[in-house]
Parts: C-alpha cells; structure tokens; sequence
C-alpha cells in the first residue's frame, strides 16, 4: 500500500512539473465523444486558433457506431486557451448545418500537457463529459465549411 502511495505521489509531482502543450501544439482536428440529452455522439473539433485572448474552432458531431441516430450538425466555437494550466473553454456560437432541436454547447476542459487528449465537461441541457484525442477526423460536411 506504501509503494502505491509513493508511486502516486511521484506521477503526481511528475505531471505537476511537465510542460503543457503550446497553443500551436493543439491546433488541428481532435476527435472523440461527449454524452448530451441525444446520447453519447461522436464529434470532431477543428481548432484553427488557441492563445489566451482568443481561441477559435469548428465543432462537427455525427453519430457513434453505439448511438446510430444521432443527426449531423456543426458550429462554430470560440473561447480561449491558457497554455500554463492547459485550461481550454470553448463556447458554441453559430450554426452553419442545424438539425431541429439541436442546441449549441460550451466545452469547458483541460489539454493534458503532452498536448494528446482534451477532456472535461459539457456545458448545455442535460449534458455530461467529453474526452476527445488527436487522432483522424470524420469526414465534414461541406455545409459546415472551414473555420477562416
């Protein structure tokens, strides 16, 4: 049980001492999963630009094999990232493709300092977390154009 403690107390003081990624480290697609009223969904989230006075970013989400109903839409988004604590909010503005019903979300969460996972909580109705990774993004479509 000592070792466990110890062995913790080390990764702990390791991850408080490591660098967090740059704001150009997370530019780029990042995809994963969050879980709202319509249920788990997968979602990709292009960040074009991240500094502390502004962060930019288009949110594509689109149905997991384990939620095949989900509709496609995707938003704009804009916030700020703070590069010392990987702290990263992003608040949902406009709908460029909008299914009916749908409403736009905030994600409020943390880059892990390797700059390869963004995970947190989703702020809208009946929401719960996300956790999104660097990794190949779906297909957007081209009604949801680039983020310039």
């Amino acid at each position: 049980m000592r070792r466990r403690v110890l062995a913790l107390a080390a990764g702990l003081a390791m991850a408080a001492g490591a660098a967090m990624a740059e704001p150009g480290e997370i530019l780029g697609a990042w995809s994963g999963t969050y879980d709202c009223a319509q249920g788990l969904t997968g979602v990709t989230l292009t960040i074009a630009e991240a500094g502390r006075a502004h962060a930019r970013a288009l949110f594509h989400f689109y149905a997991d094999p384990r939620n095949p109903r989900v509709p496609t839409g995707c938003f704009t988004m804009d916030g700020s990232y703070d590069a010392k604590t990987g702290a990263l909010v992003l608040h949902g503005r406009d709908w460029l493709l909008r299914p009916s019903g749908y409403v736009v979300v905030d994600f409020l969460g943390r880059v892990d300092p390797a700059g390869r996972e963004f995970s947190g909580r989703v702020q809208g109705p009946h929401c719960g977390s996300f956790r999104l990774e660097r990794r190949a993004a779906a297909k957007v479509p081209a009604a949801c154009g680039l983020v310039s």
